[in-house]
């Protein structure tokens, strides 16, 4: 389960892909769950998009240079 602010990638079937942040959670009485994930920098009035969590993933951090 993902944390609520935490940013993420989106890749939708249709293959859009952005970067957010989750702004809320849902699961359903079968177990699935959805989030609904705001853009970066779009204001605190914005509605977010709802996504299953099946198209949200969690980047991986960037990695150092190795010496």
């Amino acid at each position: 389960m993902l944390d609520l602010n935490q940013t993420v990638i989106v890749i939708g079937e249709k293959g859009v892909t952005y970067e957010g942040y989750v702004m809320e959670r849902a699961s359903g009485d079968n177990g699935s769950a959805a989030y609904r994930i705001g853009l970066e920098g779009a204001g605190l009035d914005q509605q977010g998009q709802w996504h299953r969590s099946s198209d949200v993933f969690v980047p991986e951090p960037a990695k150092e240079d190795a010496i």
